[in-house]
């Protein structure tokens, strides 16, 4: 990934190289500055993602935790998440603050030390979430400060790959450990890395004109429903994302149930997947800088929902590995266009409270949705493939809504238009000795005085309703 542009900014020496004059390396920019601070203390976020997202679930059915009690964690990040709703009066307003509710939440990962018991898997889950909910709408105005808007998807590509590639390597440990007991010691491992990560939010910097903004619950509700475009934004991720927030829960179960993995096989499918969204993360962030975040996360949805088809059919190991990947690139498209559609289509003063808002709207639907998968999977009238199912089709509806609103869906009618002229239309004649394709003018009127190679290439699709009216009758 090319860093010219960004790091050539400012010559390689700071006075001239004169005899007897020793050359100094001149301070980075700001922008360098904070670039490098937002990766370093990614990789401490992506390792505590790693764990809580990929491991905790399947170690806490492992555990004996029933479905019902799967939901309950699937849900737990979405009841954290309405904790954004609260940033506007008691979250952190400055990055040093910040930095300290991360190194909490990494803290907490520390309880699964006194016993793997799934009471205690779902408090560090809680606790991680909480903390990351209460610095969400900091985060999104540092970005939309620190970042130019003409590059700023490829700045967060930047990011997102240095925190999946953190994930990836943590979950390659955990895989190469290959038993279920070693995974503790990496998780103690992993929590520290994340408190020593998270000191790096708090050398951030802001301009000093920029104001600490203070808002309430409704005027975070506000700030996403009030413009038209972020309104439609909401409908169609409540409903992608209501497919998604199950899912987690019901691969847990395919993992162990259906397919009987162990955790290092687990975790080598979560690595696939935190690889593959490590290499997609740089990708996405340059196409949405170049086709805008609408696109990118309209292909992402796409995406995501034919992983989720391909869960449903996964007949063994290697199937879940391809969805597992799958899946992993089509989160890498979502994660990098989510900041940049608050930041297109938010006012600068308001992308903390837009950001607060859109979180807990997000959190009341993983609530609810965990639930209605959950119950009729207790109640024996499906199985965890049905469930699947039913997330695949809301999926669905989110990946259609999100192409209709990006124009996606107006491209093939437009080829379709393009080329219907051409298909319709007499072939032209010419008065050169030879065609375009190449044909000679003799040869090829001779084939269009033959009635059938006349027929055949003046009218393809006349020919192609034929052939099929006489299969039918």
């Amino acid at each position: 990934m090319a860093l010219g542009p960004i790091f050539s900014s400012r010559p390689v020496l700071s006075r001239a190289a004169v005899p007897g004059t020793r050359a100094t390396v001149p301070r980075p920019t700001t922008l360098q500055r904070n670039l490098l601070l937002d990766l370093s203390s990614a990789i401490g976020l992506g390792t505590t993602m790693a764990i809580v997202g990929v491991l905790l679930p399947s170690a806490a059915r492992r555990e004996g935790l029933d479905s019902l009690g799967l939901a309950v964690l699937a849900a737990l990040p979405f009841l954290a998440s309405m904790m954004s709703l609260l940033a506007g009066r008691i979250g952190p307003h400055t990055p040093g603050r910040l930095a300290l509710v991360r190194a909490l939440g990494s803290a907490g990962l520390l309880v699964v030390l006194i016993e793997p018991h799934p009471l205690l898997l779902a408090v560090a889950t809680f606790g991680f979430w909480g903390a990351f909910s209460l610095g969400v709408p900091l985060q999104q105005r540092l970005w939309a400060t620190m970042y130019p808007s003409h590059a700023r998807g490829r700045f967060l590509g930047i990011v997102g790959t240095g925190r999946f590639a953190a994930g990836t390597v943590v979950l390659l440990a955990i895989s190469l450990a290959a038993t279920s007991a070693g995974w503790q010691s990496i998780i103690a491992i992993v929590a520290v890395v994340g408190m020593l990560s998270a000191v790096a939010v708090s050398r951030l910097s802001l301009p000093r004109d920029d104001a600490r903004p203070s808002y309430s619950v409704a005027d975070s509700f506000r700030s996403v429903l009030q413009p038209p475009m972020l309104r439609r934004i909401t409908l169609a991720q409540l409903f992608f994302g209501g497919g998604m927030v199950a899912t987690p829960a019901l691969i847990a179960m395919i993992h162990i149930d259906r397919l009987g993995l162990g955790i290092e096989d687990i975790a080598l499918a979560g690595l696939a997947g935190y690889a593959m969204t490590t290499l997609a993360f740089g990708v996405w962030g340059r196409v949405a800088s170049r086709i805008g975040a609408l696109p990118t996360i309209a292909l992402g949805t796409m995406l995501g929902s034919l992983a989720i088809a391909l869960f449903v059919l996964a007949p063994d190991f290697g199937a879940v590995i391809l969805a597992t990947a799958l899946l992993g690139t089509a989160g890498a498209a979502v994660d990098v266009s989510w900041p940049l559609l608050l930041a297109d289509h938010a006012p600068h003063e308001e992308q903390g409270s837009a950001a607060a808002g859109m979180n807990a709207i997000m959190g009341i639907r993983g609530l609810i949705t965990p639930f209605l998968v959950m119950v009729p999977i207790q109640a024996g009238l499906i199985d965890e493939t049905g469930g699947l199912a039913l997330c695949l089709m809301a999926t669905a509806v989110g990946a259609g809504l999100y192409v209709r609103m990006s124009g996606l869906s107006r491209l093939p009618l437009s080829v379709v238009a393009s080329l219907r002229p051409w298909l319709q239309s007499p072939a032209s004649a010419t008065t050169s000795d030879s065609s375009s394709s190449g044909w000679p003018v003799v040869l090829r009127s001779r084939l269009m005085r033959s009635t059938m190679a006349g027929w055949v290439l003046k009218r393809p699709l006349t020919l192609l309703s034929s052939f099929f009216t006489g299969l039918t009758t």
